[in-house]
């Protein structure tokens, strides 16, 4: 019961923020972000959002939010170079990217359970 209740606490922690600094709306939170690293840095300041949840977030909306721009987590390249998947062979805005970075992370995961 206690982490459920610390969970919504947090929940409604960041939902307060999102409503009070930027009107509840994401678009607003991009809209507002000077760059990359300011995006990145204005996501990293909602309680419990760390470094690996922004790059998750971000990394979807990549092709779609023009400052959202992440580094593939080291997992994702270390997964890549050891399929012999060359990440540069694609627009890293590109959904194709975006997919494919998914997709490996889902595949390390199972490479992982085995």
């Amino acid at each position: 019961m206690f982490a459920t209740t610390a969970k919504s606490t947090q929940v409604l922690r960041d939902c307060e923020m999102l409503i009070a600094d930027y009107g509840g709306r994401l678009s607003r939170l991009h809209d507002a972000a000077n760059d990359t690293r300011d995006l990145e840095d204005k996501l990293l300041a909602f309680y419990g959002v760390g470094a690996v949840t922004m790059n998750i977030f971000l990394r979807e909306l990549r092709p779609f939010w023009t400052k959202a721009d992440p580094d593939p987590l080291p997992a994702v390249v270390k997964l890549a170079k050891r399929l012999s998947i060359n990440l540069n062979r694609y627009s890293r805005k590109s959904l194709v990217f975006a997919r494919v970075e998914a997709g490996l992370i889902r595949r390390r995961r199972e490479l992982a359970a085995t």
